[in-house]
């Protein structure tokens, strides 16, 4: 009965409504309302909602980007246990997350955990697909003297210098747009490559290999900070360059180094010259892509702009 009478008091106000107003003068009151529905209320529902934006599949290896929208003052991502840090990005918030080339196929939990304007922690969780990726495999024989530096002692603990310096992650970004390859010379390895040294496997090749005569000049991917420039047993001459949030660059193998720690670069600067040091099987330069201490296929910054 209460429905029936509501129904009955729409139908006369609508009655009234259409005889009392000119039809064109309708319309424009019905679109009147609507545009301000738009302006008021949508975008209430839009912005009092965090929006995500990521990719739902990734390739073994390679870098991909949350990008995360107003309203939101800060915000984390926790990709497979590891934490990465979301930085200021035009009108939001961006990340970026790197997978290891053998990395397990499968769905992987993405968790976003923001502090929206109001001071609220607002937490969202996507599933991300890690997909297969095809990568070679090399073998190749080092004389006896570089077979002793193969030593996983003397590796991890040269390896930990470099990662501490790594780990302390600045909030400035410094590159932008494309990354530039450190030499001209041909590909010699692959970043993902199946090594096989004196016929053993001793894991993925994390970087990308370049053919150099000893006394080639190295030059910088793009701009940052010089924070390793120094010569390793295992590594060889090492300079790593801090390009901002979480992104580095490490250049392995140098006969010498032209950077100082703490040193300002520039995109194309020289910063040593390509070598035969440390664990290598011939001159060459070993250039390796860092996000958040996990190595990434280095080619996917210089062919694509990660903003």
């Amino acid at each position: 009965m209460r429905r029936t009478a509501l129904k009955k008091a729409e139908n006369k106000f609508s009655l009234k409504f259409n005889r009392a107003v000119p039809a064109g003068r309708q319309e424009f009151i019905r679109w009147f309302f609507i545009a301000i529905a738009i302006i008021f209320i949508l975008p209430v529902c839009s912005f009092a909602e965090l929006k995500i934006v990521a990719p739902a599949e990734v390739f073994q290896g390679r870098s991909f980007i949350v990008f995360l929208s107003s309203p939101a003052k800060s915000a984390a991502a926790y990709f497979d246990g590891k934490k990465i840090s979301f930085f200021p990005y035009e009108n939001g918030l961006r990340a970026i997350i790197g997978t290891e080339p053998e990395k397990k196929t499968g769905y992987y939990n993405l968790r976003i955990e923001a502090i929206t304007d109001n001071g609220e922690l607002e937490i969202k969780k996507l599933s991300v697909a890690v997909s297969h990726r095809l990568y070679p495999k090399v073998s190749f024989r080092l004389k006896p003297s570089k077979k002793k530096l193969l030593s996983p002692d003397l590796i991890v603990r040269e390896w930990a210098q470099i990662e501490e310096k790594i780990l302390n992650e600045s909030k400035d970004k410094l590159w932008y747009e494309f990354f530039m390859k450190p030499v001209s010379g041909m590909t010699t390895m692959r970043f993902g490559t199946r090594e096989y040294i004196n016929g053993k496997p001793t894991g993925r090749h994390r970087g990308w290999d370049f053919r150099a005569n000893v006394g080639t000049p190295v030059k910088a991917g793009h701009n940052g900070r010089v924070v390793v420039a120094q010569f390793f047993k295992a590594f060889g001459g090492t300079v790593v360059i801090d390009h901002g949030q979480g992104i580095n660059t490490l250049y392995f193998h140098l006969s010498r180094i032209l950077a100082d720690v703490g040193q300002e670069i520039e995109k194309g600067k020289i910063i040593g010259l390509s070598g035969n040091t440390g664990i290598s099987s011939g001159p060459h330069l070993h250039w390796a892509m860092s996000v958040h201490n996990i190595r990434v296929d280095p080619m996917q910054w210089v062919e694509t702009v990660i903003p």
